[in-house]
């Protein structure tokens, strides 16, 4: 948290990106993440400083699991079956993802000419 709130307070300062990642050893997509999300926020660096740990993870860090949208659950529980049916002769991705696609409902309906 302490790099958090350092990139933060050099960003409030004027600091250049490019400065703050040299300087504190983050890579520039980390620290554009960090100052994009702080923007985002609309806080002062005086209401962020104030916050907690706990509280200031909740703001930046939000889990995967959050952000993922049905149809993603979904394909993420298929890995593990399609990882099992892939070890057996015969079986292809190209197998697999027809089935999938069965599954989810992605199979389109072809007119019968």
């Amino acid at each position: 948290m302490s790099k958090l709130r350092t990139v933060i307070k050099l960003h409030v300062q004027g600091k250049s990106k490019l400065f703050i990642s040299s300087y504190l050893h983050l890579s520039r997509n980390t620290v554009k993440k960090y100052i994009r999300q702080f923007v985002s926020l609309k806080l002062t660096f005086k209401e962020l400083d104030a916050l907690d740990d706990i509280r200031l993870d909740e703001l930046f860090f939000k889990t995967a699991e959050e952000e993922l949208t049905p149809r993603l659950k979904a394909l993420y529980s298929f890995f593990p079956y399609a990882e099992k049916e892939l070890k057996k002769t015969g079986v292809t991705r190209q197998l697999l993802w027809s089935e999938y696609k069965l599954q989810s409902g992605w199979a389109r309906k072809i007119p019968v000419l």
